[in-house]
């Protein structure tokens, strides 16, 4: 027999175990969920904690770590104080470097006057020959140290040697310290 109007079909329903375990594995997935950001605020407020314990125990220590730490800082404004020093000074003895390095052979520099503040260096000297006065000049002229050379007294002396005076204006840098 053939039945004009359908039967809704019976609905089937599910065993117990089954919903127990879907809602069981929901539910754990949202305590695992739940617990991952419990232990992350707990992490963060360690962390923080933890920072705060090591900024507390550097800034206390012994009295004998206390009392090193000072006299530490005592000495490192000596050294600064000492390399401003070191950095104001002028070596004057750089002048006898610079002169020994840039003498012609046959030239005699008998008097020296200097004034390291402005670089000024007046040189008296004698030579055998013009010649050699000439080669004097252009040596020192050569030197990357001279600003300035000027030839200032040029005299025949005594048994017809050549007296000369020359005056330098030397670089400010020949004078300070480098290592």
């Amino acid at each position: 027999m053939v039945e004009i109007i359908p039967k809704p079909e019976p609905v089937r329903k599910l065993p117990p175990w089954q919903n127990i375990i879907f809602y069981f594995s929901i539910g754990l997935i949202l305590l695992v969920i739940v617990a991952y950001f419990v232990v992350d605020i707990y992490l963060d407020k360690a962390e923080t904690k933890l920072e705060e314990r090591k900024k507390e125990l550097a800034q206390t220590g012994t009295a004998e770590e206390i009392a090193l730490e000072r006299e530490l800082i005592n000495y490192e404004k000596k050294i600064q104080k000492f390399s401003t020093l070191i950095d104001q000074h002028l070596f004057s003895s750089k002048t006898f470097e610079f002169i020994e390095k840039n003498t012609h052979p046959e030239a005699w520099f008998s008097r020296l006057t200097l004034d390291p503040k402005k670089g000024e260096v007046n040189l008296s000297g004698d030579t055998e020959s013009f010649v050699t006065l000439h080669q004097q000049v252009r040596i020192l002229r050569a030197s990357p140290s001279v600003k300035t050379l000027n030839l200032a007294g040029i005299a025949i002396g005594k048994e017809g040697r050549i007296t000369f005076v020359i005056s330098l204006i030397l670089d400010p840098g020949l004078f300070k310290f480098n290592e």
